[in-house]
């Protein structure tokens, strides 16, 4: 026999469920969330990672800038790099030929240890 009141017994253990159910999908899925916490949490990992490189050149370049403005060997190293010379020396300029061949690179041959 079945008992006639089984079901109003069950109906607040079914709401209860369902809000428990409603709860749960709320707390993951709405604004700022679980989901939408581990998601900053990855995006301020990655970003904090880019400020430690974009510090560390930050820290090179000022390393540089400081050279340029006070080491003469950076500075003509510099220079030289640019093209520029000192006063009283003198270019010389190879033109390239145009009948050169160009070299082959050379064939990989048999590795010795």
């Amino acid at each position: 026999m079945r008992d006639p009141n089984r079901k109003k017994r069950r109906l607040p253990l079914f709401i209860a469920a369902a809000l428990v159910i409603a709860a749960v999908f709320i707390s993951l899925f709405r604004d700022m969330g679980v989901v939408d916490s581990w998601r900053l949490r990855r995006t301020e990992r990655q970003l904090r990672g880019e400020v430690e490189k974009l510090r560390q050149e930050n820290a090179l370049l000022k390393r540089t800038v400081e050279d340029l403005r006070g080491n003469p060997a950076v500075i003509e190293q510099e220079a030289r790099r640019l093209g520029l010379i000192k006063e009283g020396e003198n270019v010389i300029v190879v033109p390239h030929r145009q009948d050169a061949r160009p070299q082959a690179p050379p064939k990989p041959g048999p590795k010795r240890p």
